[in-house]
């Protein structure tokens, strides 16, 4: 129930009133929640116990809480058990499929029983589900969290499903041992109050075994985290499944067990979102890669460990740009031959690796280096008929298309490194240089600019076929 202090937060309403609502389903409850007189109430549930009738026949699925909705404390005794999750309401369950939650959700040391589900609930930012204890298969399939989600010592008894769900901003995942659990609601409630809730956490604890620095098994498969995600201090008992999860800052899985038994396959950890230049100041970037570097070598996910490296090197271009101008402006005149000899160097090295990333994604893709080959043929076929264009014009009217048809053939054998340009026989060179009487210009000059034409070909073709056998080296590359 809400005191007077609550007039301004709850207006006319209590939470006997929420209720009540609540009960008469969802067309009503949007209904008034939609009315704008009613846009800035505050909803409560916080303290309700939802495991008794009438009370566990409340379905909150397409439910619009607004701003601040409280579920503090509140307690679900489990739906049915269903084999991946229950996929209707069953009476007692923590059924929240579709709702839309504003800022600062609280269900802060909920207790949720068995098959709580959020699937497809969207919340705002600061949704705090803080030292919450969530049963059996859990899920979150395809919800939406907005900055700043919280389930720092939540419990996850058995198993939960966060797949598909997209996290707009930081996510606090970190575990706590028992004491620091216990200790977080000391100054918080009533002696009475507090035991009754450390005693209702505790028996659903003990039926797993589970504790809030553990996650049993917990699927964050193709899940997007647009900020930094932290998993600190948990024991991954029975495996975390990342599974081409988008990670776009380096997650924190600093002091976490069982490192072994998470599954990386096809994930991506970056340090920007999508569309973004990949660039940062922050020196604590490659730090965090190096850490995530580590946990890929112990779990021998080779690929995984190589981009993390990338990213890593791409983050250093940065942070080490940034310290070499500091250095620059700060030393001013002191030092500045030095300085400017580093800054230059780094910016060249960038160059390099802007290069690199271009032709083959850092030795990563047969694909873009063969296509640069493929490419380079018709580039050069049209440079070298720009550049013999001159003595083509003394071509007969019957030798142009012969002459073209030359030319095509110069560009195809110069891009097979070594191999090519023996197979292009010196007649053909003669034609090409002398089309009108070979005889009469022997030996055959080729006109200005052609013979570093063929010299930038041929350097050109060697890189990208030593691009392509460096990605194939890098895939079958052992350990």
């Amino acid at each position: 129930m809400t005191d007077g202090n609550d007039a301004t937060k709850y207006g006319k309403y209590d939470q006997a009133f929420f209720l009540d609502l609540a009960a008469k389903g969802k067309d009503a409850w949007n209904k008034w929640r939609r009315d704008p007189a009613n846009k800035n109430v505050h909803v409560t549930f916080a303290d309700t116990d939802f495991s008794e009738a009438p009370r566990d026949q409340i379905d909150f699925s397409g439910f619009e809480f607004g701003i601040q909705a409280d579920f503090s404390r509140c307690n679900w005794r489990g739906g049915e058990d269903w084999a991946e999750g229950p996929r209707t309401f069953s009476p007692g369950a923590a059924y929240f499929v579709g709702a839309t939650f504003g800022i600062s959700s609280l269900f802060t040391a909920a207790t949720f029983g068995a098959n709580p589900n959020f699937d497809r609930a969207t919340f705002g930012d600061f949704p705090h589900f803080f030292s919450a204890t969530f049963g059996e298969l859990a899920r979150f399939v395809g919800g939406t969290f907005g900055t700043t989600a919280n389930f720092v010592g939540s419990v996850f008894i058995f198993s939960a499903n966060f797949e598909d769900a997209v996290f707009n901003g930081p996510v606090f995942f970190g575990g706590q041992s028992t004491e620091e659990w216990t200790r977080s609601f000391q100054s918080q409630l009533r002696s009475d109050a507090r035991e009754t809730l450390i005693k209702r956490h505790t028996e659903s604890w003990e039926r797993f075994g589970s504790k809030p620095n553990n996650f049993s098994s917990i699927s964050f498969a193709r899940v997007r985290f647009k900020g930094k995600a932290d998993f600190s201090g948990r024991n991954f008992r029975y495996g975390g499944n990342f599974t081409n999860a988008r990670f776009y800052y380096p997650p924190d899985f600093d002091v976490i067990t069982n490192v072994a038994r998470i599954d990386f396959t096809g994930a991506h950890i970056g340090f920007v979102l999508p569309g973004k230049w990949h660039w940062t100041k922050d020196s604590q970037v490659p730090v965090r890669l190096r850490a995530l570097r580590k946990i890929a070598e112990e779990t021998k996910n080779h690929d995984l460990e190589r981009d993390l490296y990338i990213e890593e090197r791409k983050a250093e271009r940065g942070v080490h740009l940034h310290q070499r101008w500091e250095a620059l402006k700060k030393d001013g005149w002191k030092n500045w031959p030095c300085n400017i000899a580093r800054l230059a160097t780094h910016v060249l090295w960038i160059l390099v690796m802007s290069a690199y990333s271009a032709l083959a994604d850092y030795g990563r893709s047969i694909v873009r280096p063969f296509t640069w080959l493929i490419a380079s043929v018709f580039f050069f076929d049209w440079r070298y008929t720009q550049v013999l264009a001159p003595l083509m014009g003394k071509a007969s009217a019957l030798d142009v298309n012969k002459y073209k048809q030359a030319a095509g053939m110069l560009a195809l054998g110069n891009a097979v490194p070594f191999v090519g340009p023996l197979t292009i026989d010196s007649k053909i060179k003669e034609f090409l240089f002398c089309p009108n009487n070979a005889a009469s210009c022997l030996p055959p000059n080729p006109p200005e600019g052609f013979q570093f034409l063929v010299i930038v070909q041929n350097l050109f073709s060697i890189t990208c076929v030593f691009f392509i056998g460096l990605a194939l080296r890098n895939y079958f590359k052992i350990k």
